[in-house]
């Protein structure tokens, strides 16, 4: 629900973004929040062009095409990220394309080298800071998560802590299929998305010491085997994840996303109202400190006093309440003609405190069908602003004011 809350935001303007409400006492301190602060900034041209040209189709909350499906789509890939292990580590992957791409000294190792062989190279590249070490990818059946923490739990024994990337890029562009393989790079500078030319390479040794001689005598090329040499055992991390992504059911994922959307919103409950009241809320704000425009234009003196009802015209009447209590549902449906008859009120926004998270999204369209109308969940900057207390609850304005008016539960009247 955060898209419609944005669109519910932008169509108060500066009346609700502006307004801390208050009772008509004030204090000497600024009850603007930063937020509030930049607003008032910009309140006087904002109040300028809400007057000279009408709200445009895309933010009207009753037009027929609003909908929130771009903000579900995306909550569904924000919860897949979370929920997904193989789309959690994705971010790490594209980030291990471009890691260390220009180290000087590449040793491209595996687990076939065995513990011993893996320990010798690793305690030498602890030493070395100008060497990388990097690994295809992970084993077939491996976990992600669990064997890219081994990696840095590799690296982690040792100090300093050597450089250490699952890329299979590399292997890839350096065409390395066996292992241990040492590349001496260039030092030059590279475009993103490039690698260093290879200088000189040999296989089967684990330490760069004798290779790096080579090259300072003059030596280049590929200088063939000189020690043992393994098969890589790993697959290539990104056809695995290609095979990995093949296989997972996405209408399944979206279906579970889908479902444990409300599950995972916050609703804020507001007791039920026991008696009719109706407040007044002054939403004048104290400017502790000049506001100026970056041309040093003076918007609001220290000393002002700024009511935003002055700058922009409260048109709505924002109702407030529970739609899973039928009796709330009720009493707003019977106040809707008395409602609609305020003047100044040019249409109504609803905002409910919950949903049914069992019925999930058949709760939602169950109450945007009632009232024929978008719903919003009520958020703790509108709670707050208009001091919500009890629902259900109708907010308007009345000249300088906003009135918020209680409607009783009048069940147990006789």
């Amino acid at each position: 629900m955060a898209a419609p809350t944005r669109y519910f935001k932008a169509a108060l303007a500066a009346a609700v973004i502006i307004a801390a409400p208050a009772m008509a006492q004030q204090t000497s301190q600024s009850p603007l929040t930063d937020e509030d602060m930049e607003i008032v900034r910009k309140s006087k041209e904002i109040a300028e062009s809400a007057q000279a040209a009408e709200m445009p189709d895309w933010l009207r909350t009753d037009n027929a095409k609003f909908s929130a499906a771009h903000q579900e789509a995306k909550e569904l890939v924000q919860q897949l990220q979370q929920t997904d292990p193989t789309m959690k580590r994705m971010d790490e992957l594209a980030k291990a394309k471009t890691r260390f791409s220009n180290q000087k000294v590449v040793v491209f190792a595996s687990r076939s080298l065995g513990s011993q062989g893996l320990k010798d190279l690793l305690d030498m590249a602890s030493g070395n800071p100008d060497v990388l070490v990097v690994f295809r990818g992970i084993p077939e059946n491996a976990n992600l998560g669990e064997a890219m923490l081994e990696i840095q739990q590799m690296a982690a024994e040792r100090d300093p802590v050597p450089n250490i990337v699952i890329n299979p890029v590399l292997f890839t562009e350096y065409n390395v299929t066996s292992v241990p393989t040492i590349i001496v790079r260039k030092e030059q500078s590279v475009l993103p998305g490039e690698l260093p030319e290879e200088v000189a390479r040999v296989a089967g040794l684990s330490n760069p010491a004798w290779l790096l001689r080579q090259v300072e005598a003059g030596t280049d090329g590929d200088l063939g085997v000189r020690g043992p040499v393994e098969n890589i055992s790993e697959p290539d991390l990104i056809e695995l994840m290609k095979k990995r992504f093949a296989k997972i059911d996405w209408e399944e994922q979206k279906r579970g996303a889908v479902k444990n959307f409300w599950n995972k919103q916050n609703f804020r409950e507001l007791p039920e109202a026991h008696k009719d009241r109706v407040r007044e809320l002054d939403p004048t704000v104290y400017i502790s400190e000049d506001i100026t425009a970056p041309d040093g234009t003076l918007i609001a003196k220290q000393g002002d006093l700024i009511n935003p009802l002055d700058v922009a015209p409260f048109t709505q009447a924002v109702v407030v309440l529970d739609p899973l209590d039928e009796d709330q549902v009720a009493r707003v449906k019977e106040a809707l003609p008395r409602i609609n008859q305020v003047p100044g009120v040019t249409r109504i926004t609803y905002i409910v405190t919950r949903l049914d998270r069992e019925e999930g999204w058949d709760s939602y369209t169950k109450t945007t069908d009632t009232f024929d109308a978008p719903v919003f969940l009520l958020t703790p900057d509108v709670a707050q602003r208009f001091e919500l207390e009890y629902v259900p609850s109708i907010i308007t304005a009345q000249g300088r004011r906003f009135v918020v008016e209680e409607l009783a539960d009048r069940r147990n009247e006789p």
